[in-house]
């Protein structure tokens, strides 16, 4: 008799499928497959692994630049583009179109919520430039290290 429980390794197995799923589009992708099968896997893996360092690298040194005065321009520039209604905060609506904007399609509820959770520091459901200068560089370094819709996990 079915009683609509799952088991826990029921419940693990469809996480773990779900957590790696690979991307089987992308502009990459093809370029992926076929290094795959005349590298073989183990060693497309470590090549990736080395390329995701040294990317890491690379996105680290450029939002390390938002302490600089070009980087706190930039900033403010982004924060002005983003606060579409001009009153001086970022709602949930003007923060999720944004990162969309930026190609940051990926960002759902449940990451959007964990943005407001460390940013918004005073509780008032709105990030305002002072909270956004101090979040965006977190966000900006996640982000852009993962290899979302390009297929380089195909």
């Amino acid at each position: 008799m079915d009683l609509g429980v799952q088991s826990h390794k029921q419940y693990d197995a469809e996480e773990q499928k779900k957590a790696r799923r690979p991307a089987p589009t992308g502009l990459f992708a093809p370029l992926v497959v076929g290094a795959k099968r005349v590298m073989g896997e183990k060693e497309l893996n470590a090549l990736r692994a080395d390329v995701i360092v040294k990317h890491s690298k690379v996105i680290g040194a450029f939002v390390d630049t938002s302490e600089s005065r070009f980087g706190q321009l930039v900033l403010r520039q982004m924060f002005e583009a983003a606060d579409k209604d001009g009153n001086g905060t970022l709602d949930r609506r003007e923060v999720r179109d944004a990162l969309h904007a930026l190609g940051f399609t990926f960002i759902e509820d449940k990451q959007l919520d964990k943005i407001f959770s460390r940013a918004d520091e005073n509780d008032d459901l709105v990030i305002d430039f002072e909270e956004f200068i101090k979040e965006t560089p977190k966000t900006l370094r996640t982000s852009l290290t993962n290899g979302h819709d390009l297929g380089f996990l195909a």
